[in-house]
């Protein structure tokens, strides 16, 4: 018990160094700024505890967090489903792929503006955006993890004589799942990244949409507020994304520590 608390206060240590590190050069490089654009570290860090613990959190991070939470949701459930009848038929899957590879070739960022024009500057633009942007990559790794599955699992199961329902749900969901996670991962960082930039574009609540008015106002330190916003819930993200990820998928990552 003791050498596992000790290995993951190493890992965490060794995870946190660098940033640490590049925390503290610019915190003692910026000590002495008078530039307005780059204020000192301390100065943001003050500003930044007066905007966001309660004044302007329930204003511009909460809906943030439920356009995401809502569109990034909907966009996983639908590929997995989706993913699943494609992986598990080849014929089928030749009819959609062409339409697949075109419409994932074009950078979620680009379609914001597209459904600007279809739903307006409400918060189902940016939900619907999110949705399809998180779509694909979870879509795509879906398809890749039905098709892996190990041949002699199936026929294992046909000897059984399980039925199609079973076979989905017993060997090639848990087959295919640490590729869906990695679908979910990658889908959540394009989720994260399309809500910003469609507060950006048309939206007057939103991290997105303060940094841009800071910004344009000249509000400088409020601006830097919310780009170090941005990046700490994108941080905080990552790593409750992997706290889940291991817990349910703890029997592969124990199949690969047993293998090493």
């Amino acid at each position: 018990m003791t050498s596992l608390l000790n290995s993951r206060i190493i890992r965490f240590l060794v995870g946190i160094w660098l940033p640490l590190l590049l925390i503290w050069w610019w915190w003692t490089a910026s000590a002495d700024s008078v530039d307005p654009f780059f204020p000192p570290l301390s100065a943001i860090w003050e500003q930044f505890k007066f905007n966001w613990i309660w004044q302007l959190f329930p204003v511009h991070v909460v809906p943030s967090l439920r356009n995401l939470f809502v569109g990034y949701s909907i966009g996983i459930i639908a590929g997995v489903v989706f993913g699943a009848l494609l992986g598990s038929s080849r014929r089928v899957s030749r009819y959609f792929e062409p339409l697949i590879d075109f419409f994932r070739s074009i950078p979620p960022v680009a379609t914001v503006p597209v459904f600007i024009l279809l739903f307006g500057l409400d918060a189902n633009m940016r939900i619907a955006a999110v949705a399809v942007a998180a779509t694909f990559p979870t879509l795509l790794s879906t398809m890749q993890g039905f098709r892996g599955t190990d041949s002699t699992l199936l026929d294992t199961g046909n000897v059984f004589r399980l039925t199609k329902f079973q076979m989905m749900w017993k060997l090639r969901i848990p087959s295919a799942s640490p590729l869906i996670w990695s679908g979910f991962q990658v889908s959540l960082q394009i989720a994260f990244v399309v809500t910003i930039a469609s507060e950006i574009l048309g939206s007057g609540f939103g991290i997105g949409a303060f940094t841009v008015m800071s910004s344009d106002s000249f509000m400088i330190l409020d601006a830097w507020t919310g780009v170090l916003l941005m990046g700490l819930i994108g941080f905080a993200l990552n790593v409750i994304f992997d706290i889940i990820e291991k817990r349910s998928l703890h029997w592969y990552f124990g199949q690969k520590k047993l293998t090493r």
